[in-house]
């Protein structure tokens, strides 16, 4: 575990393990090439998130993958979760340009060489797909969030992710080489997975308090209408990430703000109340 002032990286202890065995059977340049590239592609995630002030509770690394913990993701703009998702992607360009490099160099022998260039694009390649919480998985989140409330965008991520892994193993399970390695990951993933859908709520509830806060930098104004009857969850359940919505009230022909109704719902306790309690208390 490596300690900083503000964060702290952490190597699980199966990367010891696994080292140790590397040396027994000869694959420990193998194994250490695969351990920098994905210490590389998760520290291109690290860079760009600290350059936004994301708050980051730890980096934790495996041999084969890695993960930035931090709760931002999903509440921040947009546009910095794309930057942040994507620069793990784009260090595996780098890291095919430095190898290129090596290569005329000859500090590697051509058959790690190879083999580091073959990794490189299947890590590239397997973080790409649409499996949360994969790059892939984020960027599809990204995606649907541009075209479909948080709540329902957040939801079809965890559908579509939950589709690609189960169309994916039966893919895997056709190969015997590697199965092993990629039933483990398989494991992993689908744990994540419904941990996600669990914890769905908590998520969407975070992101309706989150935008109670003033200072929340929005992209654009999005004007939402609803009758006067429609419950406060309703109206809820309607909002987009990145958007500011005055809400229009069509039979009163009265305008409120999503400020309002998040005020009225968490710090009045008026968790069954509609818009019409809303326009009646205001009117008091």
């Amino acid at each position: 575990m490596i300690w900083s002032k503000s964060h702290f990286i952490y190597l699980h202890p199966s990367i010891w393990f696994v080292f140790i065995l590397s040396i027994m059977t000869g694959m420990f340049y193998e194994i250490a090439i695969i351990f920098f590239i994905v210490s590389w592609h998760e520290f291109g995630h690290f860079l760009v998130a600290k350059y936004f002030n994301w708050d980051i509770r730890r980096v934790t690394l495996w041999i084969f993958g890695g993960v930035m913990e931090t709760e931002e993701h999903l509440n921040k703009p947009m546009k910095e979760q794309f930057l942040v998702t994507i620069a793990g992607p784009l260090q595996h360009l780098f890291i095919f340009i430095l190898l290129f490099f090596i290569q005329k160099t000859q500090i590697l022998t051509p058959e790690l060489i190879s083999f580091a260039l073959r990794y490189n694009g299947l890590i590239l390649s397997f973080n790409l797909i649409p499996i949360w919480p994969l790059d892939g998985g984020k960027l599809l989140n990204i995606g649907l969030n541009y075209f479909s409330p948080f709540k329902k965008a957040y939801q079809q991520t965890i559908i579509i992710s939950c589709s690609c892994l189960i169309t994916l193993f039966f893919i895997m399970i056709q190969f015997d080489q590697a199965l092993l390695n990629f039933l483990v990951l398989f494991t992993f993933l689908i744990w994540e997975n419904q941990l996600e859908w669990k914890r769905r709520l908590y998520v969407y509830q975070r992101f309706l308090l989150t935008r109670m806060n003033p200072k929340k930098r929005v992209d654009k104004m999005m004007p939402l209408t609803f009758k006067s009857q429609t419950t406060l969850k309703d109206v809820f359940s309607q909002f987009y990430l990145n958007r500011f919505h005055p809400i229009l009230i069509r039979d009163q022909q009265m305008v409120t703000s999503e400020t309002d109704c998040l005020v009225f719902y968490f710090k009045k306790g008026q968790y069954h109340a509609n818009l019409d309690d809303l326009i009646k208390h205001e009117m008091k």
